[in-house]
């Protein structure tokens, strides 16, 4: 069951000035994997733009050290301690997250994992649980959510944490690749649903940054599977996300794209020739296929902005 504790004695916290925009002032978010890394630097952000923050983690002790932090900062944060891959631990979680601190309107599911290799070397177990944690869980957290945001009504906004491994093909990572293009996927079709509402959806692409991810799920991994990890790799890993960006700007990013309304979110251009060149063999495909099945009456709907599919 979730572990909850209560937020800080401060109330009135504010954020950034009285020039500071108002969303997300006042607003309450629940974001995973808030204990360390890019959740820790997206939960920053919100608490100084005046947001009340719900930190969910399965790392307790970090949980505590980066609560901490933030209630330093004059922060209103609650600790929620659950693992986000289990089905039947989310409802709780956010009932417990909305009794501290009030109606949950903006969701980011950041808690990911990194595990295997490529797909020869990667076995089932920790191909399932790759996506329990990076994709199965991001439509956890929204089938718990929305129902909420629909009935709060109002303006909300669901954040899901892909990478740019979800938009370009990167070798010896087949469960965290496809766990982030799945990512990427769910986060269109999402955005597609909810066109319309006052529900904003966006997706977090980010190249390398500076995180424990790959530690993190080294440890993980033996713990809970059995699974020794490849040290030799792993803090070869950890040697290159070193060099990445910080996550206190990537969180500063992410929360002025959210408040923007910003669907993709991408942290280094470096990788613009590559997503060029995927998307050139994409197009390529199309012009050079030579028709021979005719019109497609689902693709004439979705030009002229109808739904294909009956519900």
């Amino acid at each position: 069951m979730p572990e909850i504790q209560a937020q800080s004695e401060s109330p009135a916290h504010t954020g950034q000035g009285a020039n500071a925009p108002e969303w997300p002032r006042g607003e309450v978010a629940f974001v995973t994997g808030a204990a360390s890394g890019i959740g820790l630097g997206i939960s920053r952000a919100l608490v100084r733009a005046g947001a009340r923050v719900a930190l969910a983690d399965i790392d307790q002790s970090r949980l505590d050290a980066a609560a901490e932090a933030l209630r330093d900062e004059g922060g209103v944060v609650a600790t929620v301690r659950f693992d986000v891959s289990d089905p039947g631990a989310w409802e709780a979680a956010a009932d417990a997250a909305e009794a501290e601190l009030g109606p949950v309107t903006i969701l980011c599911s950041n808690a990911g994992v990194n595990g295997g290799g490529s797909a020869e070397k990667t076995t089932y177990e920790v191909w399932k649980w790759v996506h329990a944690i990076n994709i199965d869980a991001q439509f956890l957290g929204v089938a718990t959510f929305l129902p909420r945001f629909r009935e709060h009504g109002g303006r909300a906004h669901i954040l899901n944490t892909a990478s740019m491994a979800g938009l370009v093909p990167i070798p010896d990572v087949a469960a965290y690749a496809s766990s982030k293009f799945a990512s990427v996927g769910f986060s269109r079709a999402l955005r597609a649903d909810l066109a319309g509402s006052a529900i904003g959806v966006s997706v977090l692409c980010p190249g390398t940054v500076a995180t424990r991810i790959v530690e993190s799920a080294a440890v993980v991994q033996e713990e809970m599977l059995g699974i020794e990890a490849d040290r030799a790799a792993v803090e070869g890993n950890m040697r290159m996300l070193s060099q990445g960006a910080d996550p206190d700007a990537v969180g500063q990013q992410v929360v002025e794209a959210m408040a923007a309304g910003q669907f993709l979110i991408v942290t280094h251009k470096d990788f613009l020739p590559i997503v060029r060149g995927v998307n050139a063999e994409i197009e390529s495909a199309f012009v050079d296929f030579d028709g021979r099945h005719g019109s497609d009456p689902t693709a004439a709907l979705l030009v002229q902005g109808e739904k294909p599919v009956s519900t």
